[in-house]
C-alpha cells in the first residue's frame, strides 16, 4: 500500500476521534466530523471500488493481452 493510503486513513481515525470527543458538547459538529472522517479514512477503499475495472473489462484486457504476441 502506498503511503497517502495510511496517511488518509490515520487522519480519518483522529477526525473521527475529535469529532467523537466534540460530540458532547456540540452535538451536530462532532457528528459531522466523525462521518467525515469516516469517509476520509475509508476513502481510497471506496475510490479504488468505484475506479477499478468491472469484471468484464478485466476479461477483455486480459484477452487483448493474450492476443498481442511478445516480441522477445
Amino acid at each position: 500500500m502506498a503511503p497517502s493510503i495510511f496517511f488518509l486513513h490515520f487522519i480519518g481515525v483522529v477526525i473521527v476521534l475529535i469529532g467523537l470527543t466534540l460530540k458532547e458538547k456540540r452535538k451536530k459538529t462532532g457528528l459531522s466530523l466523525a462521518i467525515l472522517g469516516f469517509l476520509i479514512g475509508t476513502g481510497p477503499v471506496w475510490y479504488g471500488h468505484f475506479m477499478a475495472p468491472s469484471p468484464s473489462e478485466m476479461r477483455q484486457i486480459q484477452i487483448q493481452e493474450y492476443m498481442v504476441p511478445d516480441n522477445k
